[in-house]
């Protein structure tokens, strides 16, 4: 089974002593100088609770009838923050201000770097199958997520601003699986289980719209658009299967029947696709497919053929390499979460994610994860196109966060390919929009390895718990 995802501001004033002179006149004295000491204070802004300050509200209508699911709120965190370590560096005190350095050290006990961590518990007969956990620091950063086994997607919403994200999570490891979907504000802590008892790693179930909404499909195949507070169905006129977002204000969705659908968002209006286009993709299981940067096709993958689904038009056109992509199953520890193609921004490239493509260099066949496909040709992209010298065996693929560059392992000892994993010698960043490759020694590090380190730092940072009980979340 493939599953795939500071410091505390001080304001220091100084308060600057003045020396005063007093010169007796009396019988020719010398002048007598006193000096008075300078004295420093200081004044904290501190931070050591989570931010209140939501977001806009969903601007749809409230639906006429009560929703099906409930929303419940989550109280902030009231513990009191955890001193660091480090002390603040305190100038030279008058032994004559007992009672003020009293004061001065109290105040700095509180001046400390506060993060503060929420782990989210789904209530399965072990709770520590279903855990998330993320953490804010001082500032009000947001580093996201750490995560137990269970759990096989977590989206994040696009919009750099949002703190809503959908987390889904296997609920039942038997045949078939089982699975849940939960959307959760992470800085109110606020959440809505949109669907418990999914079978299967539903992946395509929820999308995104641009106004922090949401539209999903429930185990029943009917459609509704809101978000954590509201909710109101599409009436869909077949049970829905698979659905993306297509902009600018379009639902493509596909039901059981495999005929595509599209709805339209402004005049809520559903026109289904001619019978003979639907019919060119036979796959029942969508697991790889994304909607293009601009709207304008949809990038279909399957182990035997790519599709394009052309948004203007509505027809589809599907390419078929010469054999199969030699493509594998499997779990692996390293690649836990599942995530669906990315196009490289600008480019017909599209990354292919969470898929195991075996490859072939000096007679050795060696697995790698993720790969990049040409949406044009169908053809996977290699050595030629990513400027890699020849010598070079291709290894892991990454795509940057902003899509614009590839960061691509190589092998130069190729007698290790035989064993998983081999031994990486280089990575080569290559930005396919300016022509730009520079390359760096060792395997590829990550594109937020600090955040990463921060967010599994050990911290004392307040903590507070989230608990959702699946089988009582849903109403009747």
């Amino acid at each position: 089974m493939l599953i795939s995802i500071t410091s505390t501001k001080t304001k220091v004033g100084h308060a600057h002593g003045s020396t005063i002179k007093h010169i007796g006149y009396y019988l020719c004295v010398s002048c007598l100088l006193l000096l008075i000491g300078c004295a420093g204070t200081k004044n904290v802004e501190r931070t050591d609770t989570l931010p209140l300050s939501r977001l806009s509200e969903p601007t749809i209508p409230t639906p006429a009838l009560s929703p099906t699911f409930t929303s419940v709120p989550v109280s902030t965190i009231t513990a009191s923050p955890v001193p660091v370590d480090q002390q603040e560096k305190q100038g030279p005190t008058p032994t004559l201000l007992d009672t003020y350095n009293e004061s001065q050290e109290q105040e700095t006990e509180e001046t400390v770097n506060t993060c503060v961590d929420t782990v989210l518990v789904f209530d399965f007969n072990n709770s520590e199958k279903g855990k998330i956990r993320w953490r804010f620091d001082d500032t009000n950063n947001l580093y996201c997520c750490d995560y137990s086994s269970t759990v096989y997607q977590i989206n994040r919403n696009p919009d750099p601003a949002s703190s809503l994200t959908l987390f889904s999570v296997i609920t039942d490891n038997n045949v078939p699986l089982n699975s849940a979907l939960t959307l959760v504000d992470l800085v109110t802590g606020e959440f809505k289980v949109l669907e418990s008892d999914y079978v299967g790693e539903p992946k395509y179930k929820a999308v995104w719209l641009p106004n922090e909404q949401i539209v999903w499909a429930d185990n029943k195949g009917e459609l509704y658009v809101g978000s954590i507070e509201t909710q109101e169905p599409l009436n869909a006129p077949a049970r829905m299967t698979d659905l993306w977002f297509v902009l600018p204000n379009r639902i493509l969705a596909r039901d059981e029947t495999l005929q595509f659908w599209y709805f339209d968002l402004k005049n809520s209006i559903w026109v289904q696709l001619p019978e003979d286009e639907s019919a060119k993709i036979t796959w029942g299981w969508i697991d790889y497919a994304a909607v293009s940067e601009d709207g304008e096709y949809v990038f279909f993958f399957f182990p035997d053929s790519i599709a394009i689904l052309s948004n203007d038009s509505a027809t589809i056109s599907v390419i078929e390499p010469e054999e199969p992509y030699p493509i594998a199953s499997g779990g692996s520890d390293e690649y836990p979460l599942w995530f669906p193609p990315e196009q490289v921004k600008g480019t017909p490239y599209w990354m292919l994610n969470s898929v195991w493509l075996i490859r072939d260099f000096s007679g050795i066949s060696y697995p790698t994860f993720r790969f990049i496909i040409d949406s044009k040709t169908g053809k996977i992209v290699k050595h030629e196109i990513l400027g890699i010298s020849p010598e070079l065996a291709i290894y892991d693929s990454y795509l940057s966060p902003d899509r614009l560059w590839v960061a691509v392992e190589v092998v130069k000892a190729v007698q290790t390919l035989e064993t998983y994993p081999a031994q990486v010698s280089q990575t080569w960043f290559i930005s396919f929009s300016t022509g730009e490759v520079r390359v760096e020694d060792g395997e590829f590090n990550g594109w937020n390895a600090e955040s990463q380190t921060y967010l599994n730092s050990p911290l004392p940072c307040s903590e507070r718990n989230i608990k959702i009980d699946l089988a009582s979340s849903i109403e009747d």
